[in-house]
């Protein structure tokens, strides 16, 4: 699956972290991002939801920011997964000038969270 941002993606939920992480405008960093769902649930193909992360956790500074707002557009280029899940995004290669871009390169890694108990308990 190569899932797509799309309107329903909550992208305001992954501006909102970014600038909880002090991200501006222009600024590239490498960071973790934590709670990112792929779903088909909704729509006919795989879509990205920030709806339920965590945060954004900078690793390392590549360019600095202008300290202007983020833009709103979110894009995410290079996750595939094999299913549906929770997933976290290690190492993601992020850049804020014009979009947003969230890429999963050779230097990031996506890793599957555990599924809740309740949701193996209701078979979700």
């Amino acid at each position: 699956m190569r899932p797509e941002v799309a309107d329903v993606s909550q992208t305001e939920r992954v501006r909102s972290a970014m600038t909880s992480s002090a991200i501006s405008h222009g600024q590239t960093v490498r960071a973790d991002i934590e709670r990112v769902e792929v779903s088909t649930k909704a729509y006919a193909k795989a879509l990205v939801f920030f709806c339920g992360i965590h945060g954004v956790r900078v690793r390392e500074t590549l360019r600095a920011g202008d300290g202007g707002p983020l833009p709103p557009q979110v894009t995410v280029i290079g996750l595939s997964v094999d299913h549906e899940g929770i997933y976290d995004i290690k190492n993601a290669l992020i850049t804020s000038n014009g979009r947003i871009e969230i890429a999963v390169d050779d230097q990031s890694s996506v890793v599957p969270r555990p599924r809740a108990l309740m949701d193996i308990f209701l078979g979700a």
